[in-house]
């Protein structure tokens, strides 16, 4: 990950065009007319032997002549030109060129070289940053910049687009122009080689003028660096994504990856929704969420009113809300009695509310009045078919001037103006309102029910799971002894007896205990399958479905990527349920939801644990109520290291220790889980007024659920908080919290600390410090860097006790810390 090679990308002082032209039919043409067209405020440097001047701007005969170094390159040329000009390129100092030809990794030298992997390998040595090949470019609206030779400019706006398709982008172009949508990042990667999603996904998630996120995915490289980034990412802002090839047979056809590394489509569902995504069918559901994305807010309810002139456009409405698992509000009392005398007899004023053919402009502003001051509504949907008596657009003002002029609370609007000629004005009005317009009724329903689905997404990424530590084992010493004594003897399977003895070291119950399911359970218990096995893309991956004669990943399971906890286990369940891979029956015993999901928490631990195991299939696993036992199962392993670890990096418990403090309590020092957000919070509230003030810089009131979810469910791969635990009557407690945030460049962290007010001076804090120290140490991080207030003297003499430089900023009010962490380890204090 390199955030600062993606900023001098996305921020240009100064352009080459390589292979610019005067051919009108040229990407070297469209490129510098597009570049000349905007508002860029930097040199732009045609470069061509070919021509004296391009486009009326002097030209460069090549490279080496360019009076200044530009800070990006736009390489126009034939393909088998660019390894060249990359070296060039890299001599004269420029590290970030976009690749507009595509087939590079089709060619080859004389010597039999693929010219895509000479390419990559002249700019690792010239530190030198692709975008592409097979990029359109980069439009920035805020900066002036159209760097692409796209036929269209884009307005400037708030979502960004990150897509590896150029056709995708040209067509999301084309249709935002006419909605007057604007963008605030439009990014072509083009095939990823270099720079891909996760980079961009990062720079993305921190940039102040991007407020969603809409990505166009053919493949992803690297899983674990794609997941992080996302979820990063996706806590911040609303990520939306296209992805094509859902079937194999699409994905083998039109794929530039050999089979072997195409990833399996459902995994890619799995994958999305861990990472708190919303996926959309096709490019029409994804340019309707474009449209409430530009216009829309964040719901908090996932009810509706529907509001039409006419009962026809109400049923249609209706049933694309309940086919897509919608709910309808239910209105006051009050309201309907409000409402009532407004309609004409043969409406209605209960939801759907039907103001009939007839209405006029003035009953939808009245309606729409009632609505807004009730204080109870919280999305409306406003539909008008063509009326003969008043053009569309004037209905659109009335509703636009009541909505505008409400000063209350103001609920998320959605307007569905239905036809072609007659509706186009009013949709453009509402387009310069910020109010979401749609052509149909589904179209409407549809882009509400994206915003719903995040919601939904959001609330599974923060809630807490249910603490079972001690019900599953970390790295059981009988299951390690059968996998080393299998690889010894260059066996790439356990037998039967081995597989199911490795289950029980596990506490999951198999048909050799004595305490067997009775014949008559048996009659009534779910046949399940289980199965882990190694998706090319994300790793391992576990399946669960019902077993059957003929099974396939889409057609008969949901996916989930491990690690599990708890309530990631529910959710699977829940959707096997709701997607009918797992159907309930009258006559079975009925599914015991915590230990189905204790089941596949094991499972999770074991595919955690041992990386040789590369495939488990458990078929069948019979659930009756609580009792869940395996029947039979097969674990194929392989002495091979994985070359596709987990996508999300495990609970590190390797890094707990225990520690004695000064008054000789014993105390456990290990990283945080998402369990722990209850204990969190009553620590945080434990803190003094005063320590609060000091850690927090400011007065700030008790944390919500999801703000101490967002803490306590942390990404292992790119920050760590560790608490320090004691157990108190058998419960425990939170004593001392110290938590870093790693750049994603890896350069530089920023430490926070707290400690309990009344255990302060008994060594707490000094061994959270050096914890986290030889933390940052072990991951390569250069420096550690932390601040606090001026009264703090305390934390300003612990730090400078372990090697911090502490320098007092007066001006400011803080005390400034920093510790190089390439220099001699500290002793523990």
């Amino acid at each position: 990950m390199s955030v600062k090679s993606v900023e001098q990308l996305l921020n240009p002082q100064s352009i080459a065009v390589i292979g610019a032209s005067n051919q009108p039919n040229r990407p070297g043409n469209a490129v510098m007319r597009n570049l000349l067209q905007g508002q860029f405020d930097g040199p732009i440097m045609p470069v061509t032997p070919h021509y004296k001047s391009v486009n009326g701007v002097l030209a460069y005969r090549s490279i080496d002549e360019l009076p200044i170094v530009p800070d990006l390159a736009i390489i126009c040329t034939r393909a088998t030109r660019v390894p060249a000009i990359i070296s060039q390129l890299g001599r004269k100092g420029t590290r970030n060129a976009i690749v507009i030809a595509a087939g590079l990794d089709n060619l080859f030298t004389a010597q039999g070289t693929n010219l895509q992997e000479q390419m990559l390998a002249i700019a690792k040595e010239w530190g030198v940053r692709i975008l592409g090949p097979d990029s359109l470019g980069i439009i920035i609206p805020a900066l002036g910049l159209n760097a692409s030779y796209a036929h269209i400019n884009a307005l400037p706006g708030k979502i960004a687009v990150v897509s590896q398709s150029s056709a995708v982008c040209v067509t999301l172009l084309d249709w935002a122009r006419r909605r007057r949508i604007g963008f605030s990042q439009f990014i072509s990667l083009g095939e990823g080689i270099d720079i891909d999603f996760d980079e961009i996904l990062d720079y993305l998630g921190r940039d102040s003028q991007t407020s969603a996120i809409l990505l166009y995915i053919d493949a992803i490289h690297n899983g674990r660096a794609f997941m992080s980034a996302a979820r990063a990412a996706s806590f911040n802002k609303p990520i939306l994504v296209i992805k094509a090839g859902i079937y194999a047979e699409s994905s083998a056809l039109t794929s530039r990856l050999p089979p072997e590394k195409i990833g399996n489509d459902a995994v890619y569902d799995a994958a999305f929704r861990r990472a708190g995504m919303l996926r959309v069918g096709d490019l029409r559901e994804l340019l309707a969420a474009v449209e409430t994305l530009a216009n829309g807010k964040p719901i908090y309810s996932e009810q509706l009113v529907i509001i039409a002139n006419g009962n026809g456009p109400c049923a249609m409405a209706v049933d694309a809300l309940l086919q897509r698992g919608g709910r309808l509000a239910t209105l006051d009392e009050s309201v309907v009695a409000q409402l009532q005398p407004l309609i004409h007899g043969g409406g209605r004023a209960t939801n759907p509310i039907n103001l009939l053919g007839d209405a006029s402009p003035e009953t939808y502003q009245k309606v729409i009045q009632v609505l807004l001051q009730s204080n109870s509504i919280e999305n409306i949907l406003i539909m008008q078919a063509p009326s003969a008596l008043t053009p569309g657009e004037i209905y659109a003002d009335a509703i636009i001037n009541t909505y505008k002029n409400y000063n209350g609370r103001k609920p998320n609007i959605f307007a569905n103006w239905m036809g072609e000629d007659a509706a186009q004005n009013a949709r453009l009005r509402f387009a310069d309102a910020n109010i979401a317009s749609f052509r149909t009724p589904e179209g409407a329903v549809g882009a509400f029910m994206h915003m719903v689905q995040y919601r939904r997404n959001q609330k599974l990424l923060s809630e807490t799971p249910e603490s079972i530590s001690d019900k599953v084992p970390y790295q059981p010493h009988t299951a390690q002894t059968i996998i080393a004594k299998a690889l010894d003897e260059n066996r790439n399977q356990l037998t039967s007896i081995e597989a199911l003895a490795l289950l029980k070291d596990y506490g999951i119950k198999t048909q050799n205990e004595s305490i067997d399911m009775p014949g008559s359970q048996r009659k009534g218990a779910y046949p399940l399958r289980v199965q882990v096995q190694i998706d090319p893309v994300f790793g391992p991956v576990i399946l669960l479905g019902e077993a059957a004669s003929h099974w396939s990943i889409r057609r008969n399971a949901v996916v989930a990527l491990p690690p599990l906890n708890m309530a990631l286990a529910r959710y699977m369940v829940i959707q096997a349920l709701a997607e009918g891979k797992i159907r309930e029956r009258e006559l079975y015993v009925p599914l015991d939801m915590p230990s189905l999901c204790l089941f596949l928490t094991q499972i999770s631990q074991i595919v955690i644990d041992h990386q040789a195991v590369h495939n488990l299939l458990i078929n069948p696993v019979l659930a009756a109520g609580e009792d869940i036992h395996v029947l039979d199962v097969s674990i194929d392993i392989s002495a091979e290291k994985n070359s596709c670890p987990l996508a999300i990096r495990p609970y590190p418990k390797e890094l707990e220790e225990t520690f004695v403090l000064r008054d000789q309590r014993k105390i456990l020092l290990r990283p945080i889980r998402p369990e722990d957000e209850l204990n969190l919070q009553v620590f945080d509230n434990s803190q003094s007024k005063e320590d609060r003030y000091k850690r927090y810089f400011a007065e700030l009131p008790q944390f919500s659920h999801e703000q101490m979810a967002r803490l306590a469910q942390i990404d292992y791969a790119r920050e760590m908080a560790f608490i320090a635990v004691a157990n108190d009557d058998q419960q425990e407690k939170i004593l001392g919290v110290v938590r870093v945030q790693i750049d994603p460049d890896n350069t530089q962290a920023e430490f926070a600390m707290a400690v309990r007010s009344e255990l302060k001076g008994i060594g707490l804090g000094g061994r959270l410090l050096q914890k986290m120290i030889d933390y940052c140490r072990a991951q390569g991080t250069p420096t550690l860097i932390g601040c606090t207030m001026l009264e703090n003297s305390g934390m300003a003499n612990l730090a400078r006790k372990l090697g911090f430089s502490v320098r007092f900023n007066r001006e400011d009010g803080l005390i400034d810390m920093s510790l190089n962490l390439h220099e001699t380890d500290n002793t523990h204090p």
